[in-house]
């Protein structure tokens, strides 16, 4: 009987602890970041974004994100694991732009999906943001699947100014 309970509470925890775990993909912004990752890399993949996009600092500035509650944020294996997660690579590149708060980076009056990208790519700075022709080409291919403006080659005029964020 001893068995049955301890086996009980230990189901009981470990539900509790991944529903923790927040589904990023479920997120109102995942098709952005779908977007994003498409034109960062030419590919579909979340991973290639991981490997080409998030380093181990931008995920620490993200919330250094788990996949699992017992993964540490501390370890190489928290940041690898992450890494290799759909869910932990969407969640990393939401948290990560949300950590720099909502930036019209091109000034065009309206923080939205071309904002996040450039945020995902410059932090900070991304005021007036240069995104080149290619990145720029396979951008609008998937965002007017989903609705989103056509980017340019570089967005912003020249009196756009994004105040310094923390």
């Amino acid at each position: 009987m001893l068995k049955v309970i301890f086996l009980f509470c230990f189901v009981c925890i470990a539900i509790s602890l991944q529903a923790d775990i927040r589904d990023y993909t479920k997120d109102s912004l995942y098709p952005c970041v779908q977007c994003l990752c498409h034109a960062r890399t030419g590919c579909w993949r979340r991973r290639n974004c991981a490997m080409y996009s998030i380093s181990r600092d931008y995920w620490t500035r993200a919330g250094s994100l788990v996949v699992s509650p017992s993964d540490s944020q501390l370890s190489d294996g928290g940041y690898d694991k992450c890494m290799r997660d759909e869910n932990c690579i969407v969640g990393t590149i939401i948290e990560y732009t949300k950590s720099w708060g909502e930036m019209d980076c091109n000034c065009d009056g309206s923080f939205n999906c071309k904002d996040l990208a450039a945020i995902h790519l410059f932090g900070r700075k991304c005021e007036r943001p240069m995104f080149g022709s290619v990145y720029a080409s396979r951008f609008n291919h998937c965002a007017n699947r989903i609705g989103v403006s056509d980017m340019l080659t570089q967005e912003g005029g020249d009196l756009c100014t994004v105040p310094d964020a923390q």
